[in-house]
């Protein structure tokens, strides 16, 4: 009863010693000596409520009320904060001497990125003391091998948790500022240890667009150098999947995207577009070497019809400078033409591309400078809706009284062009468009203001020919075997454009038909085979062709 009773007292002295323990030991004291030091890594101020040990649910430390203070450049309230960080050691190698940490658990993080007017990062100035805000954004560096991940896995964590977090980005650089948040951002990292291979949990509500967003995979195995063999992961974002697969070895890496369908209306960004457009079939192959990113294969299905790409950009500058090519094949023009923009004059038909370009920047004053390309493009059995050249050249003619088929469209079995891009100007170079009433060919300039400056010469067939020469003489004197050519010039924006026949070349070709006629008649007088009676009636013929009397 004795020994019962010694080790009863025995228990109860060492729980009441470890649940003493918290107010027994004060680790307060160490803020003094390590607060001066992270402030100078981080080059922030840092404010900490307290910091204590705990017994339950497990042995550990606790930080509340930790806050890292933003650059007062950018902002007075918090680059980030968390109401509390929680770290729990293993009990049996504790006693033994050896910390191991079984769990971290941060809650309530919350983390504020803002780019300011000139496109730099509040995040820029971390670890730079005595370097004042850059006036625009730095070259990015080179990822590190080194970072907090290599840290876990060197400590050997069980579980990494963060709960009820929240990351706000706000972009102040553009015209009109703008912000996301990563709303109720949950974290799950579990088996963080060298020789491992962690499985990872997130998942968060992006606002403004409402969307729930999940990642869930795996990772590693887990190396001293960061070296990752395999990376596994599927991400949801709303009701479009992704598999995201691949390898990373020191700054290099290589990644694989694919998803079944995509459409846009189910992703967390806006788009220009008037309609919702969905991929199919999407297959990304990308190659990461330092700075350079490589496309090394692009592939999807887009309205009915297949697109291939490949490119390559090097990030860090300003205007990152980028080239690449894309290969498109089947494509209906019409829908496609739809979804982009709402225009007075469209086109369908079945559409193939090739273009290569390249550039420095993605913005429109960018794109406008330093884009330059090449290209081919070409649509078959299809109809220009909202225009009837015919018609257009009927009126421009002033031939009243004649109808040219469909009002509003003109139908065609081919649009053939090549293409040549620089400085905000698209060049259609050897056009080529081929109906069953007539034949165009021409050239001319398109410009990244939509603004429309063509010239086609439209060579009739013989029956509009007819049909045209048969209500206007001049267009009767005009023809050369049986056929009319004239030039049709489209000007205005791709909006507005405007049609226009010149009449001055028309009337050029009656002048030099009459000049003809008056040298043949001259010709035959002085050589005797005509005689004026015989001269009198054709330019009594001439003169009832151009009248009509």
């Amino acid at each position: 009863m004795k020994i019962a009773i010694g080790l009863l007292v025995l228990v109860v002295l060492l729980v009441g010693g470890v649940l003493a323990l918290p107010f027994l030991v004060d680790l307060g004291k160490y803020q003094d000596q390590y607060k001066p030091q992270i402030e100078e890594a981080l080059n922030r101020k840092i404010q900490l409520q307290e910091i204590r040990l705990t017994v339950w649910p497990r042995i550990g430390a606790r930080v509340a009320g930790f806050s890292v203070l933003d650059d007062p450049a950018f902002s007075s309230d918090p680059f980030a904060s968390l109401s509390s960080l929680d770290v729990g050691v293993k009990l049996m190698p504790l006693l033994s001497g050896k910390v191991e940490v079984e769990e971290i658990t941060l809650h309530g993080p919350v983390i504020t990125v803002i780019k300011n007017k000139n496109g730099v990062l509040n995040a820029s100035t971390i670890g730079r003391k005595g370097v004042p805000v850059p006036e625009k954004p730095s070259r990015a560096p080179i990822p590190s091998t080194e970072g907090p991940l290599k840290l876990l896995a060197l400590l050997a964590v069980d579980r990494v948790s963060v709960n009820g977090g929240k990351l706000t980005y706000r972009d102040l650089s553009s015209a009109t500022p703008a912000e996301y948040v990563l709303q109720d951002l949950e974290l799950l990292l579990r088996d963080v240890r060298l020789g491992q291979t962690p499985n990872l949990h997130v998942a968060t509500l992006v606002q403004p667009f409402n969307m729930p967003v999940k990642l869930d995979g795996t990772f590693g195995p887990l190396r001293e150098t960061m070296d990752i063999d395999a990376i596994n992961f599927q991400l949801g974002m709303g009701k479009t999947e992704f598999t995201i697969t691949g390898k990373a070895a020191g700054n290099d890496a290589t990644v694989n995207i694919s998803s079944p369908a995509i459409n846009t209306t189910n992703l967390p960004m806006s788009f220009p577009l008037k309609q919702s457009v969905e991929i199919r079939d999407l297959k990304i192959i990308t190659e990461i070497k330092g700075q350079e990113a490589k496309l090394n294969s692009l592939s999807f299905r887009l309205f009915d019809g297949e697109v291939n790409g490949q490119g390559k950009m090097i990030a860090g500058a300003e205007a990152p400078p980028f080239k690449g090519s894309v290969a498109l094949q089947g494509l209906q023009l019409g829908p496609a033409l739809k979804a982009v923009a709402e225009t007075p004059v469209s086109i369908s038909g079945t559409a193939g591309a090739d273009l290569s370009v390249q550039g420095k920047g993605f913005s429109m004053p960018d794109l406008t400078k330093a884009l330059e390309g090449t290209g081919h493009l070409a649509v078959k059995d299809g109809k220009i809706e909202g225009v009837n050249i015919l018609q257009e050249v009927a009126d421009a003619l002033k031939v009243s009284g004649i109808s040219m088929g469909d009002a509003k469209a003109t139908a065609f079995s081919t649009i053939e062009t090549d293409l040549a891009i620089k400085q905000g100007v698209i060049n259609v170079q050897r056009l080529l468009m081929d109906s069953h009433d007539f034949q165009a060919t021409g050239g001319g300039t398109i410009g990244f203001d939509q603004k429309l400056n063509l010239i086609v010469n439209l060579n009739l067939s013989q029956d509009v020919s007819q049909k045209l020469s048969a209500a206007s003489p001049v267009v009767k004197i005009a023809m050369k075997e049986g056929r009319l050519s004239l030039p049709l010039t489209i000007t205005g924006t791709a909006q507005a454009p405007s049609y226009g026949v010149d009449v001055k070349g028309l009337t050029g070709k009656v002048q030099e038909q009459v000049k003809k006629k008056v040298e043949e008649a001259v010709g035959g007088l002085l050589k005797g085979t005509t005689k004026p009676d015989d001269l009198k009636r054709e330019g009594q013929e001439l003169l009832k062709g151009l009248f009509g009397r």
